[in-house]
């Protein structure tokens, strides 16, 4: 048995950049175990399984890392889209196409755009339940386990709160992208300070910088799940920071902004946003991004 499958950099400008993300094609037949044993031997950040029926009526995937299977994921979401209109799977037209992609944790609203006959954005509308907690470690702790100044920490118009959604994210504003590639988490301060309390496994740093008279942000997650030398994707952790920015940014809806993790010495991915809705504490944000088929093959079962 053979399946074929395709590796895309998603939320890329250019070619090996983004997240690496590996989509089977032909995912209808396997079973949990040797889509857990595949997800494990191509060892990305995320392995993606389409599953089509009806002629391609239906439309699903799953998604599962080297260890596990997950309910969603942005960048799987976002690689399911460019797969399923680069490789001809669904009827497509000349500008935005919608369609219903289901994962496990329900259906999800998507978005393919095409000019030439070639694709040139994803997107899809995420729509999460937000908790908003306003206690966090004070700015000498967050500054130990971060190992910066207090003062680098200290930006007009932010300050550090935690938002969960389906998991709970530590947001800390930093002043400029220099201080942002500096930082290095330091557990033993993490452990000995308050923040194990606010039960939070991630820390979402940020800075702002003007590009194009665009709300722009440079990012990057890490925290005590983390190795120090990852540099984890921030797909997932867009819903609950655009609740965070709803907090501090008064404006009408949609807020847009775009999101860059990496620089020049890492990956970059930038993801294009906006906070489209807010009922009490569910937002509707919109992730969007291109991605890049860096290469394809077939599997042998």
């Amino acid at each position: 048995m053979t399946c074929r499958y395709v590796i895309v950099d998603v939320f890329a400008e250019k070619l090996f950049e983004g997240a690496q993300i590996a989509v089977v094609l032909d995912g209808d037949t396997l079973s949990d175990e040797t889509m857990q044993k595949i997800a494990t031997e191509f060892n990305l950040w995320r392995t993606v399984f389409l599953k089509t029926e009806n002629n391609n009526s239906s439309l699903s995937i799953r998604t599962f890392n080297h260890k596990r299977e997950f309910d969603f994921g942005g960048h799987a979401t976002i690689a399911a889209i460019y797969t399923l209109a680069q490789q001809n799977i669904i009827t497509l037209t000349e500008g935005d196409n919608n369609f219903v992609l289901t994962e496990a944790c329900g259906d999800i609203n998507c978005t393919v755009s095409i000019k030439n006959n070639e694709v040139v954005f994803n997107k899809f509308v995420s729509q999460t339940k937000l908790v908003i907690d306003r206690f966090t470690p004070t700015l000498d702790e967050l500054a130990s386990i971060l190992t910066v100044k207090p003062e680098q920490l200290k930006v007009e118009s932010f300050h550090p709160m935690l938002v969960a959604s389906h998991v709970p994210y530590l947001f800390i504003p930093v002043d400029n992208v220099a201080t942002l590639e500096s930082v290095h988490f330091d557990y033993k301060a993490w452990a000995a300070s308050t923040a194990p309390a606010t039960f939070a496994n991630a820390i979402f740093l940020f800075t702002t910088s003007t590009q194009n008279e665009k709300l722009y942000f440079h990012c990057r997650l890490l925290g005590p799940n983390f190795s120090i030398h990852d540099d984890p994707p921030i797909g997932a952790a867009i819903p609950a920071f655009s609740g965070y920015l709803n907090q501090f940014i008064k404006q009408d809806l949609p807020l847009k902004f775009t999101a860059q993790r990496g620089s020049e010495a890492r990956r970059v991915s930038v993801i294009e946003a906006g906070l489209l809705s807010v009922v009490e504490d569910n937002v509707e944000v919109s992730i969007g991004g291109n991605a890049i088929l860096v290469a394809e093959g077939k599997l042998y079962l």
